[in-house]
This record gives C-alpha cells, sequence and structure tokens, in this order.
C-alpha cells in the first residue's frame, strides 16, 4: 500500500514540475520576443503615431541593386516605401561597363540596370529622396533617420543596402594626384588617357573590367597584380587575350606614385619575389583592390564583424536589431554580385513586410497617419547655369567676375557627374547674386580640358577675382559644397 501511495506522489510531482517548468519557459520566450522587438501592441498604437512626422514604413538606405529591388517590391505590395539615395545613386553599379551576368541579358550596361530598376520602382509607386543618411538612432521606434540635408525621418523598418566603397593603396602620392591621374573609375575617366600608358591595380574581375574598358582609349594597359596569379574568373581572363596592348605583371606591389606639379608620371614598384626596386612611367594609376563595406554609420547600432560587414545571425536578412534588415555588398563578403544583392534585397523586403505585419500595421493604420506620412518637397532651381565650351568664352566670365566664380566640368557617360549635376543647379539657387557658376562638358571642349590639366570629372573650379584658388575632384552633397563655398565667401568678405 505504501509503494503504491509513494508511487502516487511521485506521479503527482512529475506532473507539477512539468506543468511549472512548461509555465517558465513560456514566460521566458515571451518576455524574449517583447525584449527584441517593437512588436508589442503599445507600440504600434495609432497614438504613438500621430506625433510623428515623416513616418515611412518601409525606408531603404542606398539605391544599388539591393535597395532598387526592395523598393519595387515594397512598392508593388502597397507598402509606402522611400529610397534614401545616398551620396552613390546606383552605387558601383554605375561604374561599370558591360554586365555578361545579370538575369535575362546576354550583355547590358551596369548603369541601364540600375535605370531599369530604377523605373520599374519608381512605377509601383516608390518614392526617391536624393539625400544621404548622417546619423540614425535605433534605440527607440519608430527607428530614426537623420539626413544631411536636415531631414528627420521616422522608419516603421529600415533595410540598409549602402554597398561597399573601392579600397585604397594607403601609398605615398595616391592622395596628392587623386583625380589628377590617380583614380578608381575607367568608365569615368578612360577618356582623359587618350594615346597614355596606364597602370591598373588588381588581380581580380574588377582590375579585368577596368582594363578593358581602358582599352579603347589607353596606347598600353598594365594589370600589376600583387600574388603569383589572379583571381578574376577564368572566364574575365579569357577575355584580356583578346586586347593586345594590355599586360600582366605578376608579384608587385606599388610602393609610391610619383608625380610632377599636378599630374603622375610613374610608380615606384616593388617585386616582392626579386625584392627589386623599379620606376615604371605611366599617366594614369586606376585602382582594383577590393571594397570596405559603408557601414561605419551603424557601428553603435548593430553588429559587424571584425572586416566591418553586417552580421546576419539567421537565413532572413534580419540584423540583430529587430526590424533592421541588411542587403547587398554591406553584408556579403563572399558573392559580391550584382544579382546576388538584388536577390538579397528582395529577401529583405518581404522580411520588413512579416516584420510590419507581426507588429499589426495595415492598411486601417496607414489611412490614420496617412498626414503623418513622408513626402518628398520637389525644389526645382530656378536659376539657369550658363554652359561653355571654348577658352574664349571661359576667359570672359572668369575675368569680368571679380568675385567667386565655380565651374563644374561633367561628362554625360560620368554616373558621378549626373549625380553632381543637380547639386550645382541647388547650390547655385541658393548662392544666386553671391557666386557664379558655369558648367563645362569636358566632351565637348577639349582645349579647355587640356588647358587646366582635366584628368578626372567631375571636377570642380573655383576661381576668386580671376585667379584659381582651388580644385576638387570628389562627388559633393549639396551640404558639403554649401559648407565649403559658404567658407570661401566668408573669407572673401572678410579681405
Amino acid at each position: 500500500m505504501l509503494s503504491i501511495l509513494n508511487s502516487k506522489n511521485r506521479q503527482k510531482y512529475f506532473i507539477w514540475f512539468i506543468t511549472i517548468t512548461f509555465f517558465f519557459v513560456i514566460t521566458w520566450l515571451v518576455a524574449k520576443s517583447i525584449r527584441t522587438s517593437p512588436a508589442s501592441h503599445d507600440l504600434i498604437n495609432v497614438n504613438n503615431l500621430i506625433n510623428k512626422e515623416n513616418i515611412i514604413p518601409i525606408a531603404i538606405v542606398g539605391s544599388g541593386p539591393a535597395g532598387l529591388m526592395a523598393a519595387v517590391y515594397g512598392a508593388r505590395a502597397k507598402i509606402k516605401t522611400v529610397v534614401i539615395e545616398g551620396n552613390k545613386p546606383g552605387g558601383l553599379l554605375t561604374e561599370t561597363s558591360w554586365v555578361e551576368n545579370w538575369p535575362g541579358n546576354i550583355s547590358i550596361l551596369g548603369n541601364d540596370i540600375i535605370e531599369n530598376l530604377k523605373k520599374q520602382a519608381s512605377y509601383f509607386g516608390a518614392q526617391f529622396l536624393s539625400d544621404s543618411v548622417e546619423q540614425v538612432d535605433f534605440n527607440q521606434w519608430p527607428f530614426v533617420l537623420y539626413t544631411e540635408n536636415g531631414k528627420k525621418l521616422h522608419a516603421l523598418s529600415v533595410i540598409i543596402a549602402t554597398g561597399a566603397t573601392p579600397r585604397l593603396l594607403g601609398v605615398p602620392g595616391e592622395e596628392k594626384y587623386w583625380g589628377t591621374g590617380v583614380t578608381s573609375c575607367a568608365v569615368c575617366d578612360a577618356p582623359f588617357f587618350q594615346d597614355e600608358e596606364v597602370v591598373v591595380v588588381g588581380g581580380g574581375d574588377s582590375a579585368v573590367e577596368e582594363a578593358i574598358q581602358l582599352a579603347p582609349y589607353a596606347k598600353k594597359i598594365t594589370i600589376l597584380v600583387r600574388k603569383s596569379s589572379m583571381r578574376a574568373a577564368a572566364r574575365m581572363q579569357e577575355r584580356l587575350a583578346a586586347y593586345g596592348k594590355i599586360n600582366v605583371r605578376y608579384n608587385i606591389e606599388v610602393q609610391k606614385i610619383i608625380g610632377e606639379e599636378s599630374q603622375v608620371t610613374g610608380v615606384e614598384l616593388l617585386d616582392n619575389k626579386t625584392k627589386e626596386v623599379t620606376i615604371m612611367p605611366t599617366s594614369g594609376v586606376f585602382l582594383a583592390i577590393g571594397h570596405d563595406p559603408n557601414s561605419g554609420l551603424l557601428s553603435d547600432s548593430i553588429a559587424l564583424n571584425s572586416a566591418g560587414y553586417i552580421q546576419l545571425p539567421s537565413r532572413s536578412q534580419e540584423t540583430t536589431k529587430s526590424g533592421i534588415f541588411a542587403a547587398g555588398d554591406v553584408a556579403d563578403w563572399e558573392y559580391r554580385q550584382a544579382g546576388v544583392a538584388a536577390g538579397d534585397g528582395i529577401k529583405a523586403v518581404l522580411d520588413a513586410i512579416a516584420f510590419l505585419n507581426k507588429i499589426g500595421f495595415n492598411t486601417v493604420i496607414a489611412n490614420k497617419i496617412k498626414q503623418n506620412m513622408f513626402n518628398e518637397e520637389l525644389l526645382q532651381a530656378t536659376i539657369s547655369v550658363d554652359q561653355v565650351s571654348s577658352i574664349s568664352a571661359f576667359n570672359h566670365v572668369i575675368t569680368k567676375n571679380s568675385g567667386l566664380v565655380v565651374v563644374d566640368f561633367y561628362a554625360d557617360y560620368c554616373p558621378s557627374c549626373l549625380r553632381m549635376l543637380p547639386v550645382i543647379d541647388a547650390v547655385a539657387q541658393q548662392f544666386a547674386g553671391e557666386i557664379t557658376f558655369v558648367k563645362v562638358d569636358a566632351e565637348a571642349a577639349k582645349e579647355l580640358v587640356e588647358e587646366l590639366f582635366v584628368y578626372k570629372v567631375p571636377c570642380l573650379f573655383v576661381f576668386q577675382n580671376g585667379q584659381l584658388i582651388a580644385r576638387y575632384n570628389e562627388v559633393m552633397t549639396k551640404k558639403e559644397l554649401t559648407l565649403l563655398l559658404q567658407q570661401l565667401v566668408n573669407s572673401e568678405e572678410n579681405l
């Protein structure tokens, strides 16, 4: 009889143990869900959103293939989707020529891929903001994005698709001659090296691509490879055989970039096998040595790996912060292909849509906060910037204006130039009456290009009282150019 009672007690205690354990497990899972996601009912309450301005259900930071494909799917799902284009709309794909591995196309220009995707996203209703994010706050929800032009955006979900930036050598002379012989964009700058001898530094697909883009212009192209073989795909290396003017040297490292005045004249090379140091004459140095992810903005907000790439803990595109997703080269250090980035963008926006559904966002709530949603203000410049193409017209503009004159050299084939043109228009309007602005089409003004030693576009010159006082070869945002010119105006007033 006693043994039976003990058996019953043991059974009762076991049932209690299982029940209590189950209760604690469920409690822990619920608490974990609340901690890691803003998906609790009080956060999606309309009252927490009606006091916010510039609300964006799906905010996409970056406008390369990853960001644009995310925009297509987000807008097609009838959810307000805004693409913040960044300082380099279209990303690195705009700086390549023919792409042979884009789905459905035997061969297509990189810039055409971007244009097609943007048109498709726009067709479905995606909005594009010509601005760049300079600060984020992911510790509150809605998430907050601060832009360079002073906008404060409230995002219900965010897709990071900021891509990567070409890596630099870090050798003497690189910074000094950047834009006057050192560059990372053959698409933009190859025409300035007609019948010149140039070098391409790198051993991957991008190095082969740069060399082939230079072939119609340069007299001789030498690819300098640091290792004993190239890591470019076999198909890419096979393409080099068709170009007799392209030569490849192995086990070579660039030690220094040499020049005279504002022009590159050569490179100091180290043969890392023989340890021999030589000087190789060249007019241009094209860098193709890899890329670094554009994730510095996020270092305090989400987890990055040791190389700076965004960590994706699961098979989804969600980062370590619920509601924040990543796609493309900023999170991909292995494949780094346009097609893969586009696929990541699709996955990221589907994850974002699932997240919005999870937290209760729907058309009813969207209608209630309609007045709080972000709507881009389209500001049209009313100032017409003069265009010159001859030396005489150029000199007339420079000499007749006693104050500051800004001259922008551009080319229609240069994606960076096309991004700068609307910036010039907007800033010209802002400084109307204070600064004179002039545009020069580099293709139509060959004599001016040679006269001013323009080796890279966009190229910005600033003249004061007829004298050249500054030269810039980098793409600038509206904010950067405004601050720069305001400093020059202030210094002029203090003279």
